[in-house]
């Protein structure tokens, strides 16, 4: 990865790690060799070419920090080293699921409830863990509501 001080091209102050193959010069023709024409000063000047060295503003525009993710690609900490995703589709699955695990407990089914994270992973939890857990997805998904991010 280049670094502060590094060389590199400018035109029209713009910083380049690597030269075009290809320029067209003012009377048409073409030079297609950078390693060759970078010698040339006459070729340089006519192309608007100059050698510089990259300064720290050079770095930070050829090589952006990553964007923070949004709250929906964030999802839901689960406290368990898991996340939830935030999507209404996603609130709308485990609301359903919700329902469909409380529905079978009343009627005394007792079955796991298999939850499938972000990452594609499965989570086998019990009703109770489930319910806790939702407790938790709902009020972080009320408050982002509240602050206008959802």
């Amino acid at each position: 990865m280049p670094a502060l001080n590094d060389p590199c091209w400018r035109r029209n102050g713009a910083a380049a790690l690597s030269l075009p193959h290809r320029v067209r010069m003012p009377d048409g023709t073409t030079r297609t060799d950078p390693a060759q024409w970078s010698l040339d000063q006459a070729v340089l000047a006519a192309t608007g070419w100059s050698a510089s060295t990259l300064t720290q503003d050079d770095l930070d525009l050829l090589f952006p920090p990553p964007a923070e993710p949004s709250w929906e690609e964030a999802g839901y900490e689960t406290g368990e080293g898991w996340r939830l995703g935030w999507t209404t589709d996603d609130v709308a699955l485990l609301t359903g699921l919700y329902v469909l695990a409380s529905r079978a407990a009343a009627l005394g089914i007792d079955q796991p409830v298999v939850v499938i994270d972000m990452a594609g992973e499965r989570h086998t939890l019990t009703l109770a863990e489930f319910e806790t857990l939702m407790l938790g997805y709902g009020a972080a998904r009320a408050a982002a509501s509240a602050r206008g991010v959802a």
